[in-house]
Protein backbone atom coordinates (compact mmCIF):
# COMPACT_ATOMS: atom_id res chain seq x y z
CA UNK A 1 0.00 0.00 0.00
CA UNK A 2 1.03 3.60 -0.69
CA UNK A 3 -0.62 6.41 1.10
CA UNK A 4 0.39 10.29 -0.40
CA UNK A 5 0.05 12.95 2.87
CA UNK A 6 -0.50 16.32 1.62
CA UNK A 7 -0.07 19.63 3.34
CA UNK A 8 -1.60 22.13 0.59
CA UNK A 9 -1.07 25.64 0.17
CA UNK A 10 -3.64 28.31 -1.18
CA UNK A 11 -2.71 31.01 -3.76
CA UNK A 12 -2.03 34.20 -2.35
CA UNK A 13 -2.21 38.22 -3.08
CA UNK A 14 1.49 39.33 -4.11
CA UNK A 15 1.54 41.78 -1.08
CA UNK A 16 0.45 38.87 1.35
CA UNK A 17 2.56 35.99 -0.31
CA UNK A 18 4.93 35.56 2.85
CA UNK A 19 5.41 32.11 3.89
CA UNK A 20 7.40 31.02 7.15
CA UNK A 21 9.74 27.82 5.40
CA UNK A 22 9.40 25.44 8.31
CA UNK A 23 9.42 22.03 8.12
CA UNK A 24 6.23 21.39 10.30
CA UNK A 25 6.21 17.95 12.31
CA UNK A 26 2.03 17.39 12.01
CA UNK A 27 2.42 15.01 8.52
CA UNK A 28 5.69 13.49 9.79
CA UNK A 29 4.12 12.20 12.60
CA UNK A 30 1.45 10.57 10.37
CA UNK A 31 4.37 9.15 8.83
CA UNK A 32 5.65 7.91 12.17
CA UNK A 33 2.36 5.80 13.20
CA UNK A 34 1.53 4.51 9.76
CA UNK A 35 2.71 0.72 9.62
CA UNK A 36 6.34 0.09 8.64
CA UNK A 37 4.70 -2.34 5.97
CA UNK A 38 3.16 1.10 4.51
CA UNK A 39 4.93 3.05 1.64
CA UNK A 40 4.41 7.14 3.05
CA UNK A 41 5.11 10.25 0.72
CA UNK A 42 5.10 13.46 1.87
CA UNK A 43 4.50 16.24 -0.64
CA UNK A 44 4.33 20.25 0.84
CA UNK A 45 2.57 22.15 -2.84
CA UNK A 46 3.63 25.27 -1.42
CA UNK A 47 7.51 24.32 -2.73
CA UNK A 48 6.64 21.41 -4.73
CA UNK A 49 3.54 20.57 -7.81
CA UNK A 50 1.30 17.64 -6.72
CA UNK A 51 0.81 14.79 -8.93
CA UNK A 52 -2.50 13.97 -9.45
CA UNK A 53 -1.99 10.70 -11.65
CA UNK A 54 0.60 9.40 -8.99
CA UNK A 55 -0.32 5.71 -8.57
CA UNK A 56 -1.28 5.85 -4.90
CA UNK A 57 -4.04 3.90 -2.70
CA UNK A 58 -4.98 6.77 -0.48
CA UNK A 59 -4.34 10.53 0.40
CA UNK A 60 -4.00 12.25 3.32
CA UNK A 61 -4.75 15.98 3.87
CA UNK A 62 -4.08 18.09 6.48
CA UNK A 63 -5.62 22.09 6.49
CA UNK A 64 -6.07 24.61 8.79
CA UNK A 65 -9.24 26.69 7.84
CA UNK A 66 -7.80 29.66 5.26
CA UNK A 67 -6.11 26.59 3.30
CA UNK A 68 -9.36 24.17 3.58
CA UNK A 69 -11.43 25.17 0.26
CA UNK A 70 -7.68 24.70 -1.43
CA UNK A 71 -7.75 21.29 0.46
CA UNK A 72 -11.42 20.49 -0.95
CA UNK A 73 -10.30 20.67 -4.45
CA UNK A 74 -7.16 18.67 -4.23
CA UNK A 75 -9.48 15.78 -2.62
CA UNK A 76 -11.54 16.45 -5.70
CA UNK A 77 -9.26 16.00 -8.21
CA UNK A 78 -8.00 12.46 -6.43
CA UNK A 79 -11.44 10.92 -5.91
CA UNK A 80 -12.07 11.80 -9.65
CA UNK A 81 -8.96 9.73 -10.38
CA UNK A 82 -10.72 7.16 -8.14
CA UNK A 83 -8.36 7.53 -5.29
CA UNK A 84 -10.06 7.95 -1.84
CA UNK A 85 -9.11 10.45 0.49
CA UNK A 86 -8.96 11.53 4.13
CA UNK A 87 -8.65 14.93 5.31
CA UNK A 88 -7.46 15.77 9.39
CA UNK A 89 -6.64 18.69 11.17
CA UNK A 90 -7.85 21.68 13.00
CA UNK A 91 -10.73 22.70 10.34
CA UNK A 92 -11.59 19.20 9.35
CA UNK A 93 -12.19 18.28 13.21
CA UNK A 94 -14.42 21.39 14.26
CA UNK A 95 -16.26 21.11 11.00
CA UNK A 96 -16.63 17.50 10.15
CA UNK A 97 -19.68 17.55 7.64
CA UNK A 98 -18.53 20.32 5.70
CA UNK A 99 -15.04 17.72 5.28
CA UNK A 100 -16.90 14.92 4.08
CA UNK A 101 -18.73 16.71 1.81
CA UNK A 102 -15.38 16.29 -0.31
CA UNK A 103 -13.96 13.78 1.32
CA UNK A 104 -14.01 10.31 2.01
CA UNK A 105 -13.10 9.89 5.39
CA UNK A 106 -12.54 12.44 8.41
CA UNK A 107 -10.02 12.15 11.45
CA UNK A 108 -10.91 14.40 14.42
CA UNK A 109 -8.67 15.19 17.07
CA UNK A 110 -4.98 13.77 17.54
CA UNK A 111 -4.05 11.90 14.44
CA UNK A 112 -1.43 9.45 15.86
CA UNK A 113 -4.77 8.00 17.94
CA UNK A 114 -6.69 6.76 15.43
CA UNK A 115 -4.49 6.21 11.76
CA UNK A 116 -3.18 3.00 12.29
CA UNK A 117 -7.24 1.84 12.77
CA UNK A 118 -7.94 4.00 10.08
CA UNK A 119 -5.20 2.25 7.88
CA UNK A 120 -6.17 -1.46 9.32
CA UNK A 121 -9.73 -0.54 8.43
CA UNK A 122 -8.97 0.52 5.19
CA UNK A 123 -7.40 -2.62 4.11
CA UNK A 124 -10.19 -4.21 4.97
CA UNK A 125 -12.09 -2.38 2.66
CA UNK A 126 -13.94 -1.40 5.66
CA UNK A 127 -13.47 2.72 5.75
CA UNK A 128 -15.37 4.36 7.95
CA UNK A 129 -16.49 7.93 7.75
CA UNK A 130 -15.17 9.58 11.15
CA UNK A 131 -12.13 8.64 13.18
CA UNK A 132 -13.08 10.15 16.69
CA UNK A 133 -9.65 10.26 19.12
CA UNK A 134 -10.96 9.08 22.32
CA UNK A 135 -9.21 12.21 23.79
CA UNK A 136 -5.70 12.56 23.75
CA UNK A 137 -2.65 10.66 23.67
CA UNK A 138 -0.17 10.89 26.65
CA UNK A 139 3.04 12.93 25.98
CA UNK A 140 4.99 9.64 26.57
CA UNK A 141 3.18 8.20 23.27
CA UNK A 142 3.75 11.36 21.05
CA UNK A 143 6.23 9.74 18.57
CA UNK A 144 9.46 10.35 17.49
CA UNK A 145 8.68 12.60 13.61
CA UNK A 146 9.53 11.01 10.31
CA UNK A 147 11.57 14.28 9.12
CA UNK A 148 13.36 12.42 6.69
CA UNK A 149 10.50 12.13 4.80
CA UNK A 150 10.60 16.40 4.48
CA UNK A 151 12.88 17.84 1.32
CA UNK A 152 15.45 19.88 3.34
CA UNK A 153 15.95 21.86 0.31
CA UNK A 154 12.71 23.89 0.78
CA UNK A 155 12.81 24.97 4.54
CA UNK A 156 15.02 27.34 6.19
CA UNK A 157 18.08 25.19 8.22
CA UNK A 158 16.42 25.00 11.48
CA UNK A 159 14.92 22.11 12.96
CA UNK A 160 11.28 21.97 14.87
CA UNK A 161 10.72 20.47 17.99
CA UNK A 162 7.82 19.54 20.37
CA UNK A 163 8.47 18.59 24.18
CA UNK A 164 4.90 19.75 24.99
CA UNK A 165 1.22 19.44 23.79
CA UNK A 166 -2.06 21.18 24.70
CA UNK A 167 -2.78 24.32 26.53
CA UNK A 168 -5.04 24.91 30.37
CA UNK A 169 -5.51 28.55 29.04
CA UNK A 170 -9.28 28.73 27.25
CA UNK A 171 -8.60 31.95 24.98
CA UNK A 172 -11.82 33.27 23.13
CA UNK A 173 -10.00 33.33 19.86
CA UNK A 174 -7.91 30.05 20.18
CA UNK A 175 -8.09 26.41 18.72
CA UNK A 176 -5.58 24.76 20.47
CA UNK A 177 -7.21 23.98 23.68
CA UNK A 178 -10.04 22.26 22.13
CA UNK A 179 -7.79 20.44 19.36
CA UNK A 180 -4.78 19.60 21.84
CA UNK A 181 -6.77 19.65 25.20
CA UNK A 182 -6.74 22.02 28.04
CA UNK A 183 -3.76 20.84 29.93
CA UNK A 184 -0.37 20.30 29.71
CA UNK A 185 1.50 17.21 28.32
CA UNK A 186 5.03 16.83 28.85
CA UNK A 187 6.87 14.22 27.21
CA UNK A 188 9.59 12.18 28.94
CA UNK A 189 12.85 14.06 28.66
CA UNK A 190 14.71 10.75 28.15
CA UNK A 191 12.69 10.85 24.80
CA UNK A 192 13.43 14.77 23.91
CA UNK A 193 17.38 13.67 24.68
CA UNK A 194 17.14 11.07 21.75
CA UNK A 195 15.16 13.01 19.51
CA UNK A 196 17.75 16.20 19.36
CA UNK A 197 20.85 13.48 19.01
CA UNK A 198 19.10 12.59 16.19
CA UNK A 199 18.83 16.26 15.17
CA UNK A 200 22.47 17.57 16.33
CA UNK A 201 24.09 14.85 18.10
CA UNK A 202 25.56 16.00 21.30
CA UNK A 203 28.57 18.12 22.30
CA UNK A 204 29.91 21.68 21.17
CA UNK A 205 28.66 23.43 17.95
CA UNK A 206 32.21 22.99 16.82
CA UNK A 207 36.05 23.07 18.30
CA UNK A 208 36.76 26.26 20.62
CA UNK A 209 39.43 27.66 18.75
CA UNK A 210 37.19 28.43 15.50
CA UNK A 211 34.51 29.27 17.46
CA UNK A 212 36.55 32.05 19.52
CA UNK A 213 37.31 33.06 15.87
CA UNK A 214 34.04 33.06 14.26
CA UNK A 215 32.51 35.03 17.45
CA UNK A 216 34.95 38.03 17.25
CA UNK A 217 32.44 38.30 13.97
CA UNK A 218 29.37 37.41 15.26
CA UNK A 219 28.81 35.56 18.73
CA UNK A 220 25.79 33.74 17.15
CA UNK A 221 28.12 33.45 13.75
CA UNK A 222 29.03 29.99 14.03
CA UNK A 223 25.73 27.95 15.12
CA UNK A 224 24.89 29.21 11.80
CA UNK A 225 27.24 28.16 9.92
CA UNK A 226 27.05 24.39 11.69
CA UNK A 227 22.94 25.05 11.51
CA UNK A 228 22.68 24.18 14.81
CA UNK A 229 19.45 26.52 15.28
CA UNK A 230 16.00 24.81 17.07
CA UNK A 231 12.34 25.88 17.50
CA UNK A 232 10.18 24.73 20.20
CA UNK A 233 7.23 24.76 19.01
CA UNK A 234 4.85 24.33 21.96
CA UNK A 235 2.20 26.69 23.05
CA UNK A 236 4.02 27.85 26.03
CA UNK A 237 7.62 26.45 26.53
CA UNK A 238 7.24 27.02 30.65
CA UNK A 239 3.88 25.24 31.42
CA UNK A 240 5.65 23.58 33.97
CA UNK A 241 8.48 25.07 35.44
CA UNK A 242 10.32 21.87 37.26
CA UNK A 243 9.72 20.60 33.99
CA UNK A 244 11.13 23.75 32.07
CA UNK A 245 14.52 23.70 34.15
CA UNK A 246 15.17 20.37 33.30
CA UNK A 247 14.33 20.77 29.53
CA UNK A 248 17.03 24.18 29.97
CA UNK A 249 19.18 21.81 30.92
CA UNK A 250 19.09 19.29 28.48
CA UNK A 251 19.32 22.39 26.04
CA UNK A 252 22.75 23.88 27.21
CA UNK A 253 23.96 20.18 27.11
CA UNK A 254 23.49 20.16 23.03
CA UNK A 255 25.33 23.42 22.61
CA UNK A 256 22.68 25.07 20.39
CA UNK A 257 20.41 28.31 19.60
CA UNK A 258 16.91 28.17 19.85
CA UNK A 259 13.51 30.17 20.61
CA UNK A 260 10.15 29.26 21.40
CA UNK A 261 6.88 30.83 23.14
CA UNK A 262 6.54 32.26 26.48
CA UNK A 263 3.97 34.21 28.21
CA UNK A 264 5.41 37.65 29.07
CA UNK A 265 5.01 36.78 32.87
CA UNK A 266 8.29 34.86 32.47
CA UNK A 267 9.92 38.05 33.24
CA UNK A 268 8.42 37.75 36.63
CA UNK A 269 11.07 34.56 36.86
CA UNK A 270 14.63 35.91 37.04
CA UNK A 271 15.61 32.10 37.62
CA UNK A 272 14.50 30.79 34.50
CA UNK A 273 15.83 34.06 32.36
CA UNK A 274 18.94 33.14 33.82
CA UNK A 275 18.63 29.63 32.44
CA UNK A 276 17.01 30.42 29.04
CA UNK A 277 20.24 32.54 28.13
CA UNK A 278 22.57 30.11 29.64
CA UNK A 279 20.93 27.38 27.41
CA UNK A 280 21.24 29.53 23.79
CA UNK A 281 17.84 31.02 24.13
CA UNK A 282 17.85 33.57 20.91
CA UNK A 283 14.21 34.39 21.39
CA UNK A 284 10.74 34.38 23.30
CA UNK A 285 7.73 34.25 21.07
CA UNK A 286 5.32 36.16 23.69
CA UNK A 287 1.91 37.07 22.41
CA UNK A 288 0.90 40.56 24.39
CA UNK A 289 -2.47 40.29 22.39
CA UNK A 290 -3.46 43.86 23.28
CA UNK A 291 -2.23 47.32 25.08
CA UNK A 292 -6.23 47.54 26.09
CA UNK A 293 -6.84 45.28 29.98
CA UNK A 294 -10.28 45.26 28.35
CA UNK A 295 -10.06 43.84 25.47
CA UNK A 296 -7.56 41.13 26.82
CA UNK A 297 -10.59 40.18 29.78
CA UNK A 298 -12.96 39.91 27.11
CA UNK A 299 -10.62 37.26 25.31
CA UNK A 300 -9.99 35.56 28.35
CA UNK A 301 -6.08 36.86 28.38
CA UNK A 302 -6.77 38.50 31.66
CA UNK A 303 -3.72 37.46 32.97
CA UNK A 304 -1.64 39.39 30.36
CA UNK A 305 -1.12 42.85 32.10
CA UNK A 306 -0.27 45.93 30.21
CA UNK A 307 0.87 48.03 32.50
CA UNK A 308 3.77 45.69 32.57
CA UNK A 309 4.79 45.36 29.46
CA UNK A 310 6.98 47.56 29.17
CA UNK A 311 9.23 46.34 32.37
CA UNK A 312 8.77 42.86 31.57
CA UNK A 313 10.35 43.72 27.70
CA UNK A 314 13.14 45.19 29.49
CA UNK A 315 14.14 42.74 31.87
CA UNK A 316 14.13 40.29 29.47
CA UNK A 317 16.22 42.23 26.96
CA UNK A 318 18.58 42.59 29.82
CA UNK A 319 19.21 39.03 29.64
CA UNK A 320 20.15 39.01 26.15
CA UNK A 321 17.18 37.51 24.79
CA UNK A 322 14.96 39.29 21.93
CA UNK A 323 11.57 39.42 21.72
CA UNK A 324 8.99 38.42 18.67
CA UNK A 325 5.82 40.07 19.71
CA UNK A 326 2.37 39.20 18.22
CA UNK A 327 -1.01 41.85 18.69
CA UNK A 328 -4.44 41.45 17.73
CA UNK A 329 -6.08 44.29 16.04
CA UNK A 330 -10.06 45.12 15.62
CA UNK A 331 -11.43 44.05 18.95
CA UNK A 332 -13.93 45.26 20.23
CA UNK A 333 -11.91 47.80 22.46
CA UNK A 334 -10.13 48.94 19.40
CA UNK A 335 -10.54 52.25 17.78
CA UNK A 336 -8.41 53.36 14.73
CA UNK A 337 -5.89 55.16 17.24
CA UNK A 338 -5.30 50.68 18.26
CA UNK A 339 -2.67 50.85 15.27
CA UNK A 340 -0.49 54.05 16.05
CA UNK A 341 -0.95 53.09 19.80
CA UNK A 342 0.33 49.57 19.03
CA UNK A 343 3.06 50.56 16.31
CA UNK A 344 4.73 53.20 19.10
CA UNK A 345 4.94 50.44 21.74
CA UNK A 346 6.73 48.08 19.26
CA UNK A 347 9.30 50.56 18.50
CA UNK A 348 9.58 52.11 21.49
CA UNK A 349 10.18 49.40 23.37
CA UNK A 350 12.97 47.74 20.45
CA UNK A 351 10.85 44.50 19.97
CA UNK A 352 13.01 42.37 17.73
CA UNK A 353 10.73 41.46 15.80
CA UNK A 354 6.89 42.07 15.96
CA UNK A 355 3.16 41.26 14.22
CA UNK A 356 -0.05 42.71 14.02
CA UNK A 357 -2.58 40.50 12.81
CA UNK A 358 -6.43 41.57 12.73
CA UNK A 359 -8.72 39.01 15.16
CA UNK A 360 -9.77 36.23 12.79
CA UNK A 361 -12.93 34.05 14.46
CA UNK A 362 -12.26 31.01 13.60
CA UNK A 363 -15.37 28.29 13.29
CA UNK A 364 -15.38 26.30 16.55
CA UNK A 365 -13.76 29.39 18.76
CA UNK A 366 -15.90 31.07 21.32
CA UNK A 367 -15.67 34.22 19.19
CA UNK A 368 -17.08 32.58 16.23
CA UNK A 369 -19.83 31.55 18.02
CA UNK A 370 -20.23 35.42 19.72
CA UNK A 371 -19.78 37.13 16.60
CA UNK A 372 -22.59 34.72 14.76
CA UNK A 373 -24.77 35.53 17.03
CA UNK A 374 -24.51 38.71 17.13
CA UNK A 375 -24.83 38.92 12.76
CA UNK A 376 -21.14 40.61 13.01
CA UNK A 377 -19.76 37.59 10.48
CA UNK A 378 -19.59 38.83 6.98
CA UNK A 379 -18.30 36.12 5.13
CA UNK A 380 -17.65 32.23 5.40
CA UNK A 381 -15.18 32.22 2.88
CA UNK A 382 -12.37 30.62 4.68
CA UNK A 383 -9.81 31.46 2.61
CA UNK A 384 -10.35 34.87 4.02
CA UNK A 385 -10.05 33.51 7.86
CA UNK A 386 -5.76 34.13 7.54
CA UNK A 387 -5.64 37.23 9.94
CA UNK A 388 -4.94 39.47 6.69
CA UNK A 389 -8.59 40.42 6.12
CA UNK A 390 -11.37 41.13 8.19
CA UNK A 391 -14.38 38.69 8.04
CA UNK A 392 -16.45 40.08 10.86
CA UNK A 393 -18.11 43.68 11.22
CA UNK A 394 -15.51 45.67 13.98
CA UNK A 395 -17.21 47.81 16.39
CA UNK A 396 -15.43 50.82 16.30
CA UNK A 397 -13.96 51.13 13.06
CA UNK A 398 -15.31 50.29 9.30
CA UNK A 399 -13.32 47.25 7.74
CA UNK A 400 -11.51 48.89 5.62
CA UNK A 401 -9.74 50.99 8.15
CA UNK A 402 -8.98 47.38 10.21
CA UNK A 403 -7.64 45.86 6.84
CA UNK A 404 -5.58 49.15 5.99
CA UNK A 405 -4.50 50.28 9.49
CA UNK A 406 -3.01 46.46 9.89
CA UNK A 407 -1.05 47.21 6.79
CA UNK A 408 0.11 50.32 8.32
CA UNK A 409 1.51 48.45 11.09
CA UNK A 410 3.42 46.36 9.10
CA UNK A 411 4.70 49.08 7.24
CA UNK A 412 6.17 51.29 10.17
CA UNK A 413 7.83 48.27 11.89
CA UNK A 414 9.45 46.98 8.94
CA UNK A 415 10.67 50.40 7.52
CA UNK A 416 13.68 51.15 7.27
CA UNK A 417 14.43 53.55 10.28
CA UNK A 418 12.12 51.30 12.58
CA UNK A 419 14.78 48.78 11.70
CA UNK A 420 17.64 50.53 12.56
CA UNK A 421 16.16 51.92 15.46
CA UNK A 422 15.57 48.45 16.90
CA UNK A 423 18.19 46.09 15.48
CA UNK A 424 20.80 47.53 14.11
CA UNK A 425 21.59 50.27 16.84
CA UNK A 426 23.34 49.44 19.70
CA UNK A 427 22.97 47.90 22.45
CA UNK A 428 22.01 44.72 19.69
CA UNK A 429 20.90 41.93 20.55
CA UNK A 430 21.19 38.69 17.92
CA UNK A 431 21.81 40.82 14.63
CA UNK A 432 22.03 37.91 12.89
CA UNK A 433 19.03 36.15 13.49
CA UNK A 434 16.58 39.32 13.44
CA UNK A 435 18.10 41.64 10.54
CA UNK A 436 16.93 39.35 7.67
CA UNK A 437 13.82 38.52 8.88
CA UNK A 438 12.85 41.66 9.38
CA UNK A 439 14.23 42.76 5.75
CA UNK A 440 12.55 40.22 4.41
CA UNK A 441 9.03 41.79 5.83
CA UNK A 442 10.48 45.10 4.65
CA UNK A 443 10.81 43.86 1.40
CA UNK A 444 7.36 42.81 1.19
CA UNK A 445 5.35 45.86 2.86
CA UNK A 446 7.55 48.21 0.89
CA UNK A 447 5.27 48.38 -1.84
CA UNK A 448 1.59 48.40 0.04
Amino acid sequence: MKVLLICPERERRKDEAFLFRLGFLNLPYVAAVTPPEVEVKIVDEAYEPINYDEKVDLVGITAQTPVAPRAYRIAEEFRKRGVPVVMGGVHASVLPHEALEHVDAVVIGEAEATWPQLLEDFRLGQLKRIYRANGWIKGEEIPLPRRELLNPRFYFPLKLLETTRGCPHRCDFCQVSRFFGNRYRNRPLKEIAKELEDIFGLGPVMSPWAKRFLSLLSKDLPYFLKRRLLYIIDNNVVSNKRFAIELLSLLRDYDLLWWGHAPVSIADDDELLRLFAASGCIAVNIGFESLSPKNLKAMKKGFNKPHKYREAVKKIHGYGIGIMGTFIVGLDDDDPSVFQRTADFILENRLDWALAFIMTPYPGTESFARLEAEGRILTRDWEKYDSLNAVYQPLLMSVEELEKGMRWIWKEVFSLRSIFQRIVKSPRIHPLFYLPMNWSFHRLTRNW
